[in-house]
């Protein structure tokens, strides 16, 4: 199955037809399917042509704002592809945006911007990364994925994770950012833009 994967990503990367599953550019409004998990109205708004989030501090082990929707039930290779912009320099100990893969609430998987220790990395893989705009891309396949990244303005993505989770058919798909500054005057804030689901060409 991997190797079917992988082929299918030779043929998306050559310029194989594509089909859009579901797209939401969150442009002034949330197209129908999605829901807030924990929402605080105050965390979120529409500005500049995208959705920001606001990075809060953790209640307990729990992210506000958390905007999921079912996971796809599609055959076939497909993507998860959102732009993510970290508007904010980051001071907080993993601080965090990007897509997230939820099972019953929890997190399964994260293809993320975070920041460690004095720098901001693509997670999984610890790719260090200075551009506070990058294009996500989660790909899977069956119980293969693949996750990958561009810095805004690359053409070319980076691949950082191989491996492999299935979906039970009750996971969901969204994104959330969480563990910024715990002083509420100093606010971060994570636009995000052009959230894709996207069936690579056979």
């Amino acid at each position: 199955m991997f190797l079917a994967l992988l082929a299918a990503l030779a043929a998306f990367g050559k310029g194989a037809a594509q089909e859009v599953l579901f797209e939401d550019s969150f442009d002034g409004s949330l197209q129908p399917g999605w829901q807030w998990r924990r929402e605080n109205p105050d965390g979120h708004r529409f500005v500049s042509g995208g959705l920001e989030i606001l990075a809060a501090p953790l209640a307990g082990s729990e992210a506000q704002n958390v905007l999921v929707r079912p996971f796809p039930n599609f055959t076939g290779p497909f993507n998860v592809e959102a732009q993510i912009t970290c508007l904010n320099k980051p001071t907080t100990q993993y601080q965090q945006g990007g897509i997230y893969w939820l099972r019953d609430g929890r997190v399964m998987f994260k293809l993320v911007h975070e920041y460690v220790d004095g720098q901001t990395y693509i997670f999984p893989g610890k790719i260090p990364v200075d551009a506070r705009t990058v294009n996500l891309r989660i790909i899977s396949s069956g119980d293969d994925i693949v996750a990958e990244y561009a810095a805004d303005g690359d053409s070319a993505y980076r691949r950082v994770y191989e491996g492999k989770l299935s979906p039970d058919g009750r996971d969901e798909i969204g994104v959330q950012c969480w563990n910024g500054p715990s002083d509420a005057r100093d606010q971060h804030w994570y636009r995000f833009r052009r959230f894709r689901v996207v069936r690579a060409g056979q």
